[in-house]
């Protein structure tokens, strides 16, 4: 569910980035975005290591791991936004 919500943020930050003229707002939705990159990166990180200890080919880690890299990966995408 977290992750789900740091997507749907990540979106809307990008969205209002473009809204806004506003450098002070646009500093904060700079900043925001990369606390949620960071935190992205640390749920990859940890579903990485539950799933080495998980024998099962499909688990939930799995799951996680596949969502977090495609959010991870649109993001690098998409990065350039910022540097319009």
């Amino acid at each position: 569910m977290e992750v789900d919500s740091l997507s749907y943020r990540i979106m809307n930050i990008q969205q209002a980035y473009l809204n806004t003229s506003h450098l002070g707002l646009r500093e904060r939705l700079f900043d925001e975005n990369k606390n949620i990159l960071q935190r992205l990166n640390e749920i990859f990180s940890i579903a990485k290591v539950l799933k080495k200890r998980s024998n099962e080919n499909i688990n939930f880690s799995s799951l996680l791991i596949e969502k977090c890299e495609r959010i991870i990966t649109q993001e690098r995408v998409e990065k350039n936004l910022f540097f319009l």
